[in-house]
Parts: C-alpha cells; sequence; structure tokens
C-alpha cells in the first residue's frame, strides 16, 4: 500500500515538475530555472534536484553535490522495503521537443510517519475496546446526564457543520434553560453559515464561468495567487499546473515576446497602472501559437491596501486576424483609388494613341453593335472594300455599307454572313476567305465585345489582306514538289506517286515498273567544266527524256544525276523498250562545251512490280541494284533485275574500297580541305568549312574526292571511323591555334544511330580545351528528315554540348519547313540547286526569298552554298543572306589562309 502511494505521488511531481520547467528551458532563461530549483526543494519532501540538458551535462543542482556521480533511478516493487530515499528522473518537454532532464529524490519520511499514525491508531482502537467496559458501568452515569451529553452532541454536530433538529427543553431547570439558549444559537448560525456557502458558490460561479481567464498576481514580485477554471480552455493547463508553474502567465509568452511582456507587467505592479488590450504572442500547452490579449488593473482590500493586479487573459486571434485583413483592405483600396485617378487622367491619352494604332494598321477593323449599325472602322477597311473618305459610315445598318462597296465578292453571301444567327451567338467565326472584285483575296474573322458586366456589345471584325502570302504559298507548293533546276517531280512527289502506284496496281493485280538511271561519268563533268555545265546537261537530259515519257507516266528527278520513271500498267516487253530508247536517246545527246563535244551516256535499271518486289521499298532497292549490274556490265546499256545476278563485282569493288578506307585511317591516308564562308556585304570571313579528303597511294600526289568513297564508307559502315576522324582532327587543329575562325564539320547520317556521338563530341571538347561554340555540326536535311526522332535526339544532345547545329541543303523538300520546330537547327544551309540558276530563275528567287525570310523569323542563320559569280553574289545579298560560300569567293584548300590567323 505504501508502495503503491509513493508510486503515485513520485508521478504526480514529475508532471508538475516538468510544467514548471519546460518553459524556462524552451527560452533558454537558465537563471530563472535554478532560481525554481530552490523553491521547490523545500516542499514536497523532495530531498534533491539536479537540472540536466539535452547532451546530461548537468545545468543546475540543489541538495546534491555535483562532484558525485549520479544516482540510478528507483524502480519501486512490491517486494521490496520502501527505501529513505527514492531516486527518480523525469523528461523536460515543451510543445513535444525535449529541452533536457530533471532528476529528483523524494523522501519517504512523511510516508512512515502515515504508516506510524495508522499503527497508533489500531492502538488506541484495542485501548478504547479495553475502556468499552468501563463506558458500560459509567452508563447509570450518563443516564443521569443524559441532557448534557444531548447537549454536547449537537454542539459538536454543530461545529462539523451538521445543524439537526432542536433539542426538546421541557421543565424549568436550567439544563432546560441552557437547551433553549443553544437552539436559538444555532438557528441563527445555521442561517449565517447557509447564507455564506451560498455567496461562496455565486463567487466561484461568476469567477470559473468567464469567457476570459481570470487571475490575481501578487504585488511583491507578480507571483500568481488565484487563477479561475478558464484557463485550461485557453492554454491547456489546469489551474493546478498554473499555480505549480511559478511564473504564469510569463510562461505562455513566445520566447521573443518574454522581455516585453517582463517589463511591461513590473511597469504595472510598480505603478499601479491600469492597460487595456495589451497583445503578444503566446503558445498553448501542445504547442499551438495564439495571440492573447491582456488587461489588468491594481486591486485593493477594504482598508484600501494594495493586494496587487486583477488580469483579464483572452484569446484574441481572430480579431488580430480581423484587423490585419481590415488594414490590408484599406491599403489596397487606397491604392485601388489612386490608380483609379491616373487611369482616369490617362483614359483620354490612351484613346488617342489606340484610334492612332487602328488607323495605322494594315489589318481592316470593324466595329458594330448588335444592331449591326457601324461604330468605328479605320482606313484600311475603306481601302480594302472601296469605300471612299466622303462616306460617312458610322451610324449606318452594314447591310447598306456593303451595297455601296466598289470592291466586294457576292453581295448576298456577304449580306448573310453578318445577319447570321451563329455571328451574333459565337465569341470568335473564322469565315475563311473572300475573293474580291479586283482579284485580291482577304480573310475575315469576328468577334463579339463584351462590356463590363459580360453582356454582349456588338462585334469586331478583322479583315487582312493575303493575296501576297497565298501567291507565295502557291509558289511554294510548286516548289515543294518540283525540281527547281529541271522541273520535273522531286523525290518528295516521287514517293508520293510510287507508294500510289503500287498501292494502285496491287488493288487492281496489275503490273508496274520502276526505271532508274544516272549519268555515267558526271561528277567529271562537274570536276571538269563546273557545275554551271553539269546543270545545262541535266536540263537537257530532262528535256530529252520528257519527250520518251507517255502521259501516264512519271518522270522524276531524284536528286544529283540520278532519274526515276515510273510506269503504271505495263509488261517486261514495254519496260524493257523503254529502257533501250533512254539509253539510245543518251547517247545520242550532241552537248558541246568550250568546243568539246561531250558524249553523255547512261545506266538504266529496271524492276516490276510485283515480279521483283512485295512493296515500294523492295522496288527501289532491286531498281537501284539493277541500275548498278548495268553500270557493272561497262555502263551505256540497262538491266532488268534478276535476282540471281553475280554479285561478285560490286562485292568485291564494297570489300577493295572497305580495305582502302581501313588504311587510310590507319595510316594518316586522310586529310582536311577548308573552304571560307564569308559575309557578303564585308567579305569577312565568318569561319570555315573542313571537307575530308583521300589520298590516292597508287597515284602519289593525287586525292581521291570524297563521292567516289564516301558512298562506299556508308555501305561498309566506315563512315562513323570516318566522321570521328573528321572530329578528333578537327577540334584538335581548333586546341592548338586558338584564334583561327570557327570551323564547321559534315557528320553523316549513320550518326544518328550512334547515341555515343555527341558524348564523343563533348570528351575532345574537353581534352583539347576547346569552347564548344568554335565548332559547328552540319546535318543534311535528307538524312535528317529521313529519320525524324533519332534526329532530333541528336541535335539535342548537340546542342546541350554548346556546338552550333546546321541543316545542310536545306530546302530539297520543302515539307521540311514543318520540322524545324522539332529539328532545333541554328544555321540553315540553303541548298545550291535552288542558288545556281537563281539569275534566271524567279522561282529560285521566290523560293529563296520566303526561305531567307521564314528563317530570319525564327531567329536562325541562312548560308547560300554555289556561289560561283559575281551576280549570284550581288543578288544574294539582295535577298537578305546572312553568309555566303563557292569557287566565287575559295576553293577548298589544304593550307587555307584562314588558319594562319594570328
Amino acid at each position: 500500500m505504501a508502495t503503491h502511494a509513493t508510486e503515485v505521488r513520485v508521478q504526480e511531481l514529475s508532471r508538475l515538475l516538468n510544467a514548471a520547467f519546460a518553459t524556462p528551458l524552451s527560452s533558454g532563461n537558465m537563471a530563472q530555472a535554478a532560481d525554481l530549483l530552490e523553491g521547490i526543494r523545500t516542499a514536497e519532501g523532495i530531498d534533491y534536484l539536479i537540472l540536466l540538458d539535452n547532451k546530461k551535462q548537468i545545468i543546475a543542482a540543489r541538495g546534491w553535490d555535483i562532484a558525485q556521480k549520479l544516482p540510478p533511478v528507483d524502480k519501486l516493487s512490491l517486494e521490496r522495503d520502501l527505501p529513505a530515499l527514492i531516486h527518480a528522473a523525469t523528461p523536460i518537454e515543451f510543445a513535444g521537443e525535449p529541452f533536457g532532464e530533471l532528476r529528483f529524490g523524494v523522501s519517504t519520511e512523511i510516508m512512515r510517519g502515515g504508516i506510524n499514525q495508522l499503527m497508533l491508531q489500531s492502538a488506541i482502537t484495542i485501548i478504547a475496546g479495553v475502556l468499552l467496559c468501563a463506558l458500560i458501568m459509567g452508563l447509570l452515569g450518563f443516564w443521569l446526564t443524559r441532557h448534557i451529553h444531548r447537549l454536547i452532541k449537537a454542539a459538536e454536530n454543530a461545529a462539523i457543520g451538521h445543524y439537526e433538529a432542536p433539542l426538546p427543553s421541557k421543565g424549568l431547570t436550567e439544563i432546560t434553560q441552557l437547551t433553549t439558549r443553544f437552539n436559538e444559537m444555532t438557528a441563527v448560525i445555521k442561517e449565517r453559515v447557509d447564507t455564506l456557502v451560498m455567496n461562496e458558490e455565486k463567487f466561484h460561479t461568476i469567477a470559473n464561468y468567464t469567457h476570459s481567464t481570470e487571475l490575481w498576481l501578487s504585488p511583491d514580485e507578480g507571483k500568481l495567487v488565484w487563477i479561475n477554471d478558464s484557463v485550461t480552455r485557453l492554454s491547456g493547463y489546469s489551474v493546478n499546473e498554473c499555480m505549480l508553474l511559478g511564473d504564469f502567465p510569463l510562461s505562455l509568452t513566445m520566447p521573443e515576446e518574454r522581455d516585453r511582456v517582463t517589463e511591461t507587467l513590473q511597469q504595472a505592479l510598480l505603478h499601479r497602472t491600469v492597460i487595456q488590450d495589451f497583445e503578444f504572442r503566446a503558445v498553448r500547452r501542445d504547442g499551438q501559437p495564439f495571440w492573447a490579449s491582456v488587461s489588468w488593473q491594481p486591486i485593493y482590500d477594504s482598508n484600501n491596501s494594495y493586494l496587487g493586479l486583477r488580469a483579464s487573459i483572452r484569446d484574441n486571434s481572430e480579431l488580430k486576424e480581423d484587423r490585419l485583413s481590415l488594414r490590408k483592405a484599406v491599403i489596397e483600396l487606397r491604392q485601388i483609388q489612386s490608380l483609379g485617378q491616373s487611369y482616369l487622367s490617362r483614359a483620354e491619352s490612351e484613346r488617342a494613341r489606340l484610334s492612332a494604332l487602328l488607323s495605322a494598321m494594315r489589318f481592316g477593323v470593324l466595329f458594330v453593335d448588335n444592331d449591326n449599325r457601324v461604330v468605328f472602322h479605320n482606313p484600311a477597311f475603306c481601302d480594302l472594300w472601296g469605300l471612299g473618305p466622303s462616306n460617312q459610315l458610322p451610324g449606318k445598318p452594314i447591310g447598306q455599307i456593303l451595297q455601296i462597296a466598289e470592291n466586294r465578292p457576292a453581295l448576298g453571301d456577304i449580306i448573310a454572313t453578318y445577319l447570321e444567327e451563329l455571328v451574333l451567338s459565337d465569341d470568335k467565326v473564322d469565315f475563311g476567305e473572300l475573293t474580291m472584285n479586283d482579284g485580291r483575296v482577304i480573310t475575315q474573322h469576328g468577334f463579339k465585345v463584351l462590356d463590363s458586366q459580360g453582356a454582349a456589345n456588338g462585334r469586331m471584325w478583322i479583315y487582312e489582306d493575303v493575296t501576297q502570302q497565298r501567291e507565295i504559298s502557291e509558289h511554294m507548293i510548286k516548289l515543294a514538289e518540283r525540281d527547281s533546276l529541271t522541273g520535273l517531280y522531286n523525290r518528295h512527289r516521287f514517293q508520293q506517286e510510287l507508294d500510289r502506284m503500287v498501292s494502285e496496281a496491287d488493288r487492281k493485280q496489275s503490273a508496274m515498273a520502276l526505271v532508274f538511271f544516272d549519268l555515267d561519268e558526271f561528277k567529271h563533268v562537274n570536276d571538269t567544266f563546273g557545275h554551271g555545265v553539269g546543270d545545262e546537261l541535266l536540263k537537257c537530259i530532262a528535256t530529252t527524256i520528257g519527250l520518251q515519257v507517255r502521259r501516264h507516266e512519271v518522270l522524276s528527278r531524284l536528286g544529283g544525276d540520278e532519274f526515276a520513271i515510273l510506269v503504271p500498267d505495263c509488261n517486261e516487253f514495254e519496260v524493257s523498250k523503254l529502257a533501250e530508247r533512254i539509253v539510245s536517246s543518251i547517247a545520242q545527246i550532241p552537248f558541246t562545251v568550250e568546243g568539246h563535244v561531250l558524249r553523255p551516256s547512261s545506266s538504266v535499271g529496271v524492276a516490276l512490280f510485283p515480279n521483283h518486289a512485295s512493296n515500294s521499298l523492295e522496288l527501289v532497292a532491286h531498281a537501284d541494284s539493277a541500275m548498278y549490274q548495268a553500270k557493272s556490265a561497262g555502263k551505256s546499256t540497262w538491266r532488268m533485275y534478276r535476282q540471281d545476278a553475280d554479285p561478285s563485282r560490286e562485292a568485291i569493288t564494297r570489300l577493295s574500297w572497305k580495305d582502302r578506307i581501313t588504311d587510310a585511317l590507319e595510316n594518316e591516308g586522310l586529310e582536311l580541305h577548308y573552304q571560307g564562308i564569308y559575309y557578303p556585304k564585308t567579305r569577312k570571313l565568318a569561319h570555315l568549312e573542313a571537307l575530308v579528303r583521300m589520298k590516292d597511294l597508287q597515284k602519289p600526289g593525287e586525292i581521291i574526292m570524297p563521292g567516289m568513297f564516301i558512298p562506299h564508307a556508308e555501305k561498309t559502315g566506315k563512315i562513323i571511323d570516318i566522321d570521328r576522324w573528321v572530329i578528333r582532327t578537327t577540334i584538335e587543329l581548333l586546341g592548338q591555334k586558338a584564334n583561327i575562325p570557327s570551323i564547321a564539320i559534315n557528320i553523316s547520317g549513320r550518326s544518328f544511330d550512334e547515341p555515343e556521338m555527341p558524348d564523343y563530341i563533348s570528351q575532345q571538347l574537353k581534352l583539347h580545351k576547346v569552347n564548344p561554340a568554335r565548332l559547328l555540326v552540319e546535318l543534311t536535311e535528307t538524312a535528317a528528315v529521313s529519320d525524324i526522332r533519332d534526329a532530333e535526339r541528336f541535335i539535342d544532345a548537340l546542342r546541350a554540348t554548346g556546338c552550333t547545329v546546321c541543316l545542310d541543303d536545306f530546302g530539297t523538300g520543302f515539307a521540311s519547313f514543318a520540322y524545324l520546330k522539332q529539328l532545333k537547327a541554328d544555321v540553315l544551309k540553303i541548298d545550291g540547286f535552288f542558288i545556281k540558276d537563281i539569275i534566271s530563275d524567279h522561282d529560285s528567287q521566290v523560293f529563296v526569298k520566303g526561305m531567307v525570310s521564314m528563317a530570319h523569323e525564327m531567329g536562325k542563320t541562312t548560308i547560300a552554298e554555289f556561289v560561283e559569280n559575281e551576280a549570284i553574289f550581288n543578288m544574294l545579298i539582295e535577298l537578305g543572306i546572312d553568309q555566303v560560300q563557292g569557287y566565287y569567293l575559295d576553293k577548298p584548300m589544304k593550307n587555307h589562309p584562314g588558319l594562319d590567323i594570328i
């Protein structure tokens, strides 16, 4: 029994001590904590107190020699005797956060005293039993004195508050008189006690059931004397816990508010001042912060003696938030008022500016009200519709205005458009294009105008003259499908026609043929006489073969000197005759250059669907294979695709070139030549382009042009090794010569399949300490568009290294403009086929101008290659080309002057 009572007492002391020391430790007030140790140790039988921090270091101690080792904490057990001193410990926490530990010793002398008292009472009980006999013996005497004993008993009951019925008082004896006086006194005392109890209950009811927390602070140190039950609702602490805290209400304050509240409270105690609604930030027992408002005033007793302060504390959080919101609203209202005055003063000037802006726009603008009457129009509207300045349009119905317009489309359709119910309901309506009487094409768009309440307030009509854009668009569509040099279908249109014919032949269960042919030794013509002569020869070939092609057959130029003919609904005999005519016709073309007579020849390959292929891809591959079989047969002939044809010559050639390329890579058989790219207006060198060449080991001193070995490198897979050699050699040169211009290199389409290539470029740049901006990487448009996803990832990776990305041969398929959103190239190099004949070909001029304009709008740089004379050079300046490259400026050379810049 004693052990259990002691254990309960230790637990109660632990909770109270935690509440007392949590506030000083959380605020770092160690002096206050030390003072609490002294005050608490002398009470409640506490022998010693030791205050530790979170690191188990002693902060303060009372009643214990800190030089001694701390005793272990006792665990009470019923099986063991209760020790004279119990060693206990309790953690100090505030708002769930630990701040230290309190070790204390509790003396069990009080408990032992209780036990001794119990034994004494037991002894008294035994003695009383012994005396019972003597009491019985005195019953006779008691009977004689029963009235006196009854009076004594009533007095004792009245002393403990039990007021029984009045004692009987009969007779005229002295005891009867004493009983009467006792009854009168008891009645008076009972009345006064009942009145006192009732008043006390009223006081407690008034004191405890208040919205605010009421408390009484002593006049000397501001110690808590009394506090009502409302404190639990406000702070989470009970009345007893508040009394034990010692510094309540300071223990409620935030640490940063403690000094301000303490100073204000001390001044109020000292000067006995009255303060209303003093606000401070407080924290509840569970750690939840709130705004508290306290009011206090001095109190005095009936003798006018100063008793301290009576204070009222309430939760003021909602009122505080309302005040802040109100203050913010007032500030915002003042700002809005100031802005309103500013806007009002600027409204007229803004209206004038808007009117001037609408008048200067090239778009026709018309505002009408809900009844389709004109409210406003700009000059461009009158110009587009042929309305003279003498016509006063505002206030007139739109139908009346359109009837007097000199330039208009079908009148009935226009009036119906403006009166449609759809126009009045939709927020935005696009009515497409109108072709006016003078041939101009305009677009019209209707927009609903809403007032400040969101109600319809008429409509706004926008008109734009798109005549020039449509003409350019038609030209671009035409050029997108046509080869700019020969006027034949290009590769893009060829692929569409091929897919269509294969699908149609498959559906009709008929046959169609694909005829591939190119010119033998055409590269020799370009290298010897220049690209201009080569272009003239290609035009002549296109004209001659065009006469051999029937109306339902499709002749296309695929690029370079490669041509193709699609022949629907045919057989082997018919297509073989066509192949013979092609070979014969080309061989008979008279072509004279500078007094030299050239005899062109061609190699023709034929493949049929479905005889030789099951789809369009196989058909193209087999026709190409048949063409190379014709070349292997001696050129100037044709061959029908045969699956059993002997491929040994092609294999031997391929293996031979593979060995030669491998040998060149291993034995310094490759070298770079450089050609300059210039700013056209200043002719200043912008950067260089590195062009790979192969040394001819069979003919020392001569070089092999890339057109001879690059195709074989691509077929054998050695092109990746060549790309890496070009990258490594160029970056080494940039690292050695820090002052030379930037250098552009060409990367093959096969590199798109090499995800490590951008990392390889980045590693080489870091190895040789080269700024990535000095390296330009050129990718051909055809290769990029053919595998758009891999190209997009490859270009993004290159841009991430910091290199500039250039899209080479741009414009070979105009549809590539659509891919520029995906291919984030920095530079567009326009294909030479648009440049070579730009002087005489108006379509090429339009196309180049359009590409330059669109490139500039997208923030990209343009380069024109194949600039071979001054006339082309000057025209490119007029068209706004950013940079130029070609034989007119310089030729590729190993020791370019640009490499000698110091």
